[in-house]
C-alpha cells in the first residue's frame, strides 16, 4: 500500500461505502417521518459536491472501482423520485391545511329552541358549553388514573411522546383541581367555590306587606322632621345665648307661701287675717260694711278669644224648584195640624164657616130658609171682607219700588261678579230710531256696557257684562228684534234722510253673532253710541279702548261664514 494511487482509491472506495449508508438510513427517515424539503436539498448537494471534488481511481484496479458503486436503496426508488414524492406531499399539505386548521378553528353553531332562543340544554349535552368538572368526578377521575397498571417495559422504554402526554395530562389535572388557573375563573365566585359542598339551602318565600315601605318612610320623614326641629331649637338658644343649661325641676322652682288671707277676704276682716275668726271676736266686723261690700252684682271673668276660629258655617243645600213647593206644603199642613189640635182643646176659637152663595143652603139650612134675603146680604159682606183682606196681605207682601230696584241691582252686580263676557256683532244697518231704542235701554237694563260703531261699511255693536246679562242680550238681538222693521217715523226730523240715501238696504236686513267671550277686564266705562264717516277713524276710536280686534274681525268675516256658525238659541 505504500502506492499512493491505491491508498486513494480505497478512500475513495470507503467513502462511497459511507455515503450509501448515509442515504439509505436518511431514506428510512423519510419513510417514517418525512423531512423538509429544504433541509435535505443541502446535503445532497453537500454528497454531490464531494463526490465531484473526489478523485477518480485509476483504471488499472478491478475490485477497488466495484466497490466505489454505491447501492442502491432497499425500496427500489431513487433519491430524485423519493425528493419529488416528498415534495409533492409538502404542497398537498401547504394546499389543504390552511381550510383544515380555519374548518378546525371555527366555533360550532349555536343551537337554538323552537322559541328562537339558545338551547343550553343541547349545547352542553354536544359539548359546545364545557361542563363543570364536580369534587366527586375529579376523585374518580384520579382514583381511576391510579389504579390503570403500568408495565416496566412501558416505563423504562417510553418515548418521549408518550412522556410529554402523561405530563400534559397531569397538568390537566392539576388546572382542574385548581379552579384559580382556570382562564374562564371569577374572582366573584371565590366564596361560592370555597364553601362547603352540601347544596343550597331552600328558603320561603317572603312577600312584603301592603304599606310597609309607606310606613317606614313616614318614620323617615318624622325623625328628619324632629332633627330638624332640634336643630332650630339650638340655633335659636344659641343665638339668645342661652347655651348652658338650665334646671328647670321643681327643687330649683321656688315657690311663693301662701297668702295670710285670700284676697276675697280682706275686705272682711280688719286685721287682714283669720285669727279674728279663730278667736271668735265677732265683733271685730263691721255690719255696715259687709252691708256696702256684699252687693247684688256678680264678678264675671273677662272673655278670652279662642286662639282658633271657630267652625264655618255650613252653606244652606240648593234646593229644585219642585223641592221648595214640596217643601211649603208640608210646612203649611203641620202649621194647619198644630192650629186644629188646639181649636180641639179649646185653647183657640173655631174659625167662622167660609160661606159663599154656591152653598149657602148647605151650610145655614133652616137660617137661609127664615130669612134669605138678610142670610145673602151677610154672606156677601163677609166674601168682601175675606177678599180685602186677602188683597191687604199681597200689598204688604209687595216690594216697594225702592227694593224692586235694589233687588234688580244686586242681581246684576251678583251676575257680574261671577265673570266679564262680550259679544260682538255685525248689522247691517241699525240706524232706526226704533232698533236704536231697543238696542241702548236693553243694555241699560241689564248693566251693560260697550259701544256701538255706526259706518257705511259695518255697524257694530260690542256689550260686555255678566253671563247672564249677555245671554239675555244675544236672545234680544238675534231672536226678538226684527231688524226688517224699519217703519216711517211720526217725526220726519228724527229720520237722517241724507244717511238713508248714503246706506241703501241691498236685501234682507241681518244681525250677526261675530264672536263672544270671556276677558279679564272690562274695555268700557258705559254703553255709548258714535257714527263715523271713514273707516280709520272708526279704529282710531276702537283702539283708544284696546278693541280694535273686534273692528278687524267684523271687517273680515264674511256674511256666508258668520251665517254658518251662528249659535241656536
Amino acid at each position: 500500500m505504500s502506492d499512493p494511487s491505491q491508498a486513494a482509491a480505497l478512500i475513495a472506495a470507503k467513502r462511497a461505502e459511507v455515503l450509501a449508508k448515509l442515504a439509505r438510513f436518511q431514506n428510512n427517515n423519510a419513510s417514517s417521518t418525512p423531512s423538509p424539503p429544504q433541509a435535505q436539498a443541502p446535503q445532497q448537494q453537500r454528497s454531490q459536491h464531494q463526490t465531484q471534488q473526489t478523485p477518480q481511481p485509476p483504471t488499472s484496479l478491478s475490485h477497488p472501482p466495484a466497490l466505489a458503486q454505491p447501492r442502491p436503496p432497499t425500496s427500489g426508488l431513487s433519491l430524485a423520485e423519493i425528493q419529488r414524492k416528498k415534495d409533492e406531499v409538502m404542497n398537498r399539505i401547504k394546499a389543504g391545511g390552511h381550510k383544515i386548521n380555519e374548518r378546525a378553528t371555527a366555533p360550532p353553531p349555536m343551537q337554538l329552541d323552537s322559541s328562537g332562543n339558545f338551547d343550553l340544554k343541547a349545547m352542553l349535552d354536544k359539548g359546545i358549553i364545557p361542563k363543570r368538572e364536580t369534587e366527586l368526578m375529579a376523585k374518580a377521575r384520579l382514583s381511576a388514573t391510579s389504579a390503570t397498571p403500568t408495565s416496566s417495559t412501558t416505563t423504562s422504554k417510553a418515548s418521549p411522546s408518550t412522556k410529554k402526554q402523561a405530563t400534559a395530562k397531569s397538568d390537566s389535572s392539576t388546572t382542574s383541581a385548581d379552579p384559580t388557573k382556570n382562564p374562564y375563573y371569577d374572582p366573584t365566585l371565590a366564596a361560592t367555590i370555597n364553601a362547603p359542598k352540601g347544596g343550597r339551602r331552600a328558603r320561603p318565600l317572603r312577600f312584603v306587606q301592603p304599606g310597609k315601605y309607606i310606613e317606614k318612610g313616614k318614620q323617615e320623614r318624622a325623625k328628619a322632621m324632629l332633627e330638624r326641629l332640634k336643630e332650630e331649637v339650638a340655633a335659636k338658644v344659641k343665638q339668645a345665648g342661652m347655651e348652658t343649661e338650665m334646671d328647670v325641676s321643681d327643687k330649683t322652682l321656688k315657690k311663693e307661701p301662701p297668702p295670710v288671707a285670700e284676697w276675697w277676704d280682706v275686705p272682711f276682716l280688719p286685721t287682714q287675717s283669720y285669727q279674728d275668726l279663730d278667736n271668735d271676736d265677732t265683733k271685730a266686723l263691721d255690719p255696715e260694711k259687709l252691708a256696702s261690700l256684699v252687693t247684688l252684682y256678680v264678678h264675671h271673668p273677662v272673655p278670652i278669644k279662642p286662639p282658633t276660629n271657630g267652625k264655618p258655617p255650613s252653606r244652606a243645600l240648593m234646593l229644585t224648584k219642585k223641592e221648595r213647593k214640596k217643601l211649603r206644603r208640608q210646612r203649611r199642613n203641620e202649621t194647619q195640624k198644630d192650629k186644629q189640635d188646639k181649636i180641639r182643646l179649646g185653647l183657640l176659637p173655631p174659625d167662622a164657616p167660609k160661606v159663599k152663595i154656591s152653598n149657602l143652603m148647605k151650610v145655614l139650612g133652616d137660617e137661609a130658609i127664615q130669612d134669605p134675603t138678610k142670610i145673602e146680604a151677610k154672606v156677601r159682606k163677609e166674601m168682601e171682607e175675606r177678599q180685602r183682606q186677602h188683597d191687604m196681605a199681597n200689598e204688604q207682601r209687595k216690594l216697594t219700588p225702592a227694593e224692586r230696584r235694589a233687588k234688580l241691582m244686586n242681581r246684576m252686580a251678583s251676575d257680574q261678579s261671577t265673570g266679564n263676557e262680550v259679544a260682538v256683532f255685525k248689522i247691517k244697518n241699525c240706524a232706526h230710531p226704533k232698533h236704536r231704542y231697543k238696542i241702548e235701554k236693553n243694555a241699560q237694563q241689564f248693566g251693560l256696557t260697550g259701544i256701538v260703531i255706526v259706518h257705511r261699511k259695518c255697524h257694530m255693536v260690542i256689550v260686555e257684562g255678566g253671563p247672564k246679562g249677555i245671554k239675555a242680550y244675544k236672545k234680544l238681538m238675534l231672536r226678538r228684534i226684527d231688524w226688517n222693521d224699519m217703519p216711517a217715523p211720526k217725526n220726519a226730523v228724527d229720520l237722517d234722510t241724507t244717511e238713508k240715501e248714503d246706506h241703501p238696504m241691498d236685501g234682507e236686513n241681518v244681525c250677526y253673532l261675530v264672536w263672544t267671550g270671556q276677558v279679564k277686564t272690562k274695555a268700557f266705562k258705559k254703553f255709548t253710541w258714535r257714527a263715523f264717516e271713514s273707516e280709520k277713524m272708526a279704529r282710531l276710536e276702537l283702539t283708544k279702548w284696546h278693541a280694535e280686534n273686534y273692528w278687524d274681525a267684523a271687517l273680515m268675516a264674511t256674511d256666508e261664514e258668520l251665517a254658518m256658525r251662528q249659535p241656536d238659541l
